[in-house]
């Protein structure tokens, strides 16, 4: 999703700064006055703007990272409760109900 996102927003930086562009090659006519941006449009359009859109698409790249809980890393201790993935409700009760049976085998020897 953040990918998919930084390109989009990389997308509409480009079409902003080529639309913007553009609009500033306009063949100047004799007898037509043509205002001029300014010092401080011209540094909003062309430096703040991109940075800007730069620092937005940074931030979505990063946010996935910056939202994630601590990760386990070995050889610290494990803070947690015990899970069993897909196990019974009562993973104490259920092995001390178990009973024992013979072992099927199985994988590639295909003794099932």
């Amino acid at each position: 999703m953040g990918r998919r996102l930084s390109r989009i927003a990389g997308a509409v930086a480009l079409l902003l700064i080529a639309g913007l562009a553009s609009g500033c090659n306009t063949v100047k006519q004799p007898g037509y006055n043509y205002p001029s941006l300014g010092d401080g449009m011209t540094i909003l359009l062309f430096v703040v703007v991109p940075l800007s859109i730069f620092g937005t698409v940074a931030l979505l790249a990063a946010l996935p990272s910056l939202l994630a809980r601590p990760r386990y890393r070995p050889g610290k201790g494990w803070d947690h409760d015990p899970l069993w993935f897909a196990g019974p409700n009562d993973p104490d009760d259920a092995i001390a109900a178990a009973e024992p049976g013979t072992v099927s085998k199985g994988g590639a020897s295909a003794e099932w």
